[in-house]
């Protein structure tokens, strides 16, 4: 069956279908962030066996995240013909995207259990710097579920799946340049 537009707009099925899917994501965002808020942090932890400190192991981590994150983000837009090179896609290009998502999740997910479990949710800090990043993290992990949702959700807008990939790669942005590239300009730690 196609999709079907109405005037412009997703026909009432595929804005259920849209809502269900953010609905999804906003909820994980939620519930990460209270889990955060509630939960007692158990302070910073030590992870000796190739870092210095969990700071110098989370700003790494999450700096090679942001390295697949962005590689992943090349591949998508050549898979979906907004990249001229290479010249035709490769067939594999998009085993290799999706690759590089599960990688720059499985990256990622160490960092946020320290953050989560030991650090928690904070509303104070320095200009707001730990705030939005808490936010961040906890929104990145709510849009990682809805982009996830939409990819196995039939007769969804075609535009939903990069514009989702685009705010989930915006979000991991935001949590590396207020946490990890404070760190690896010596700002902090």
């Amino acid at each position: 069956m196609a999709f079907v537009v109405v005037q412009g707009r997703p026909a009432p099925r595929s804005r259920l279908r849209i809502a269900l899917v953010l609905a999804s994501g906003a909820a994980t965002t939620v519930i990460l962030g209270v889990y955060a808020k509630l939960h007692p942090a158990g302070g910073q932890g030590t992870f000796k066996i190739l870092f210095d400190s969990m700071l110098a192991f989370k700003s790494w981590f999450t700096t090679a995240a942001m390295v697949l994150a962005f590689a992943q983000l090349l591949t998508g837009l050549r898979v979906r013909d907004q990249l001229p090179w290479p010249r035709t896609t490769p067939i594999w290009l998009t085993d290799v995207h999706r690759l590089l998502g599960t990688l720059t999740l499985l990256v990622s997910l160490p960092v946020a259990y320290h953050c989560l479990w030991a650090l928690g949710f904070t509303f104070s800090g320095v200009g707001g710097r730990v705030f939005w990043h808490s936010v961040a993290g906890c929104a990145f992990y709510g849009m990682f579920v809805s982009k996830m949702l939409a990819v196995r959700i039939d007769r969804l807008p075609r535009w939903l799946i990069p514009v989702l990939g685009g705010v989930a790669f915006s979000l991991l942005v935001v949590v590396w340049v207020t946490s990890a590239a404070y760190y690896l300009t010596g700002q902090i730690g």
